[in-house]
């Protein structure tokens, strides 16, 4: 029952991480990064968590993230 649930919840958050969202790049981390903040919805459809690792790469003008 709880993995019914779980899968349910999924699904919401898949339909509302669709939407256009604007986010504020958060500010510099030390000399050679910047930090973004993410939506949950995001993190959750993905099963990212704290301290996972994540792949990121640029696509033209895009930035990509995806689980390790």
């Amino acid at each position: 029952m709880k993995d019914n649930k779980n899968n349910n919840e999924i699904k919401e958050n898949q339909a509302i991480s669709k939407e256009l969202e604007y986010r504020k790049v958060q500010g510099l981390v030390g000399e050679q990064s910047f930090s973004i903040v993410l939506p949950k919805t995001y993190a959750v459809n993905l099963g990212i968590q704290k301290g996972n690792f994540v792949k990121v790469f640029q696509d033209d003008k895009k930035i990509i993230i995806e689980k390790a």
